[in-house]
């Protein structure tokens, strides 16, 4: 058994896939004992700390039950109850430094959620901003820091991803993802798009994201992903023709993600721009495509833009076991790089 203990959790590419496959094993395991995973007290004494400076539903609820669980206790304060400032400048509030020197005394890990755009010091919105803050913070710290979501990143939800793809087919090596662009008003960003055509990859999966001109994946994410499919030998294509594109597929992802073009214009373009593709969107008609594509989703999905309702509630759908395997996974992380490997092995 490889000792994770005390590594952050940033991002999937950072771990090797035996290391993944570790944490991966243990949730099936933690999965497998149903009740008798809620007392298990091996992080008994350990604090984790939540700093959630983005709403949050299932991370926010998945991580709070896994640690406790476990046997352990969470703070999550309301980040502007802290005198903490995410801004690099003078006179705006304690630093990031000076926070995590002074958490590492109280507790024993930090998740952060940076999941939406974050202005600079000059107040200019800046992509990749979130995902630079979390690693930042982690740099400082001495304790493992876990990324809740940034702008660029969600690797605990890819690996929920991951591990419902693999209860409902198997071996996915050859298997295709489809993650694509999907029509909605609400406006949202690369985070779990980008995580799971990684992760994906890195698991051999054929990925293929298709997306309408002007909302190209941000170019360093994009660089990891070929990177990771070049690695593995799969197949990661860019298709901005939606129909040609899911054919094949045996997973689905519809989801919205801004254009690059959000850092520079207003709100109120954005939306005027997706809602010249409407008709990006996963129907009935689009799933007889594929190879009987089951969907998958982090939610929220937005039902009735990006995916049909009969789709969500139909044979097909995967989500509501893809949101379970959250507590799962978390629960497995935070065993790995929090309690001693000797204890693992009895679970």
């Amino acid at each position: 058994m490889i000792d994770l203990r005390g590594r952050d959790v940033l991002s999937t590419h950072e771990w090797t896939k035996q290391e993944l496959d570790q944490v991966l094993d243990l949730a099936f395991r933690l999965k497998a004992r149903g009740d008798r995973a809620k007392t298990l007290e091996i992080l008994k004494g350990k604090t984790l700390l939540l700093l959630f400076f983005r709403g949050s539903t299932r991370t926010r609820i998945s991580f709070t039950a896994a640690m406790e669980h476990l046997g352990g206790m969470v703070q999550v304060p309301e980040p502007e109850g802290l005198r903490l400032s995410i801004e690099d400048k003078p006179g705006v509030g304690e630093s990031l430094k000076d926070t995590a020197k002074v958490s590492d005394r109280y507790v024993d890990c930090v998740g952060i959620r940076l999941s939406g755009p974050i202005p600079d010091k000059n107040g200019v919105l800046r992509p990749g901003l979130g995902d630079a803050i979390t690693k930042q913070y982690a740099d400082f710290s001495a304790k493992p820091v876990i990324n809740l979501a940034c702008d660029m990143q969600h690797p605990t939800q890819a690996m929920a991803d991951i591990m419902v793809m693999k209860e409902s087919v198997g071996e996915l090596k050859g298997r295709k993802l489809v993650a694509h662009w999907a029509y909605s008003p609400i406006v949202r960003h690369y985070t779990s798009t980008q995580a799971d055509a990684l992760i994906a990859a890195t698991y051999g999966m054929d990925v293929t994201v298709a997306y309408p001109p002007g909302y190209d994946f941000d170019p360093d994410m994009e660089a990891l992903i070929r990177a990771e499919a070049a690695k593995t030998g799969c197949r990661f294509e860019i298709s901005h023709d939606l129909h040609k594109a899911v054919e094949g597929a045996d997973f689905i992802f519809p989801r919205t993600w801004v254009s690059p073009d959000f850092y520079v214009h207003s709100r109120e373009e954005e939306l005027k721009r997706a809602a010249r593709y409407r008709d990006w969107r996963l129907t009935e008609d689009l799933l007889k495509r594929t190879n009987q594509a089951r969907f998958i989703h982090v939610m929220p999905f937005d039902r009735g833009n990006e995916v049909d309702d009969s789709i969500v509630d139909g044979p097909h759908s995967l989500v509501y076991d893809q949101a379970e395997n959250l507590l799962h996974i978390r629960k497995a992380y935070l065993a790995s790089i929090l309690a001693e490997p000797s204890v693992l092995n009895s679970i």
